[in-house]
């Protein structure tokens, strides 16, 4: 519960919550004032917060200042304000979804060889060390690789450079699709332009 108290000495306004006021039907039953009771008693206006539609890409919502919310005798209503985004800030933003939709992409792993393989940074790092070792020794191998919670799999070192490769190229393919997407967003020439790149779809996994 919120509500508006104006000070009739100034006509300042400020919101707060229910004074933690009770009543009840009898003295063994007390319970919380109601908001309408609240209201009643001259406490303060409650507050009606209905906020406006509005597109998060192109467009702001911000709550206008308190002096600004229209009241009634009994209800003070919050005003927004939705305004237009610059194209220069919606492309900021872009970008930014961007990053984090590749970084998704990156690291949310490969299915190479019928096997699951992770492909977040510290996984990779790993495969990296072995890679280099399979590399220089064509005996290597590791007999047990954790793939997913409680299975394992033996890794030659044919197999740890096929799979090296195949991460490499899935991390590369990534960066390429937001080398792709990212000329588009600096392309654009308008934010509903912007809002009408397809950031979702094209990406490798």
């Amino acid at each position: 519960m919120r509500f508006v108290k104006i000070d009739p000495a100034d006509n300042t306004r400020a919101i707060c919550g229910h004074p933690g006021w009770f009543t009840g039907d009898t003295p063994d039953e007390p319970r919380l004032l109601t908001e309408d009771e609240l209201v009643a008693l001259g406490f303060g206006l409650k507050v009606v917060d209905e906020a406006p539609d509005y597109d998060p890409v192109t467009q702001t919502r911000t709550v206008a200042p308190i002096d600004e919310w229209e009241t009634s005798e009994t209800t003070a209503s919050v005003k927004y304000v939705v305004g237009e985004r610059s194209l220069e800030d919606v492309r900021a933003s872009t970008l930014a979804k961007l990053a984090d939709r590749r970084w998704s992409a990156e690291t949310g792993g490969i299915i190479f060889g019928g096997v699951p393989v992770k492909t977040d940074r510290e996984s990779a790092s790993k495969l990296t060390a072995a890679y280099i070792k399979a590399d220089k020794d064509a005996g290597y191998s590791i007999p047990n690789w954790k793939v997913a919670e409680g299975v394992f799999v033996t890794l030659t070192a044919a197999t740890i450079i096929a799979t090296g490769d195949a991460v490499t190229a899935h991390v590369q393919a990534c960066f390429d699709r937001e080398a792709a997407l990212t000329a588009e967003i600096l392309a654009a020439e308008t934010p509903a332009d912007l809002a009408a790149i397809d950031l979702e779809s094209g990406w490798p996994g």
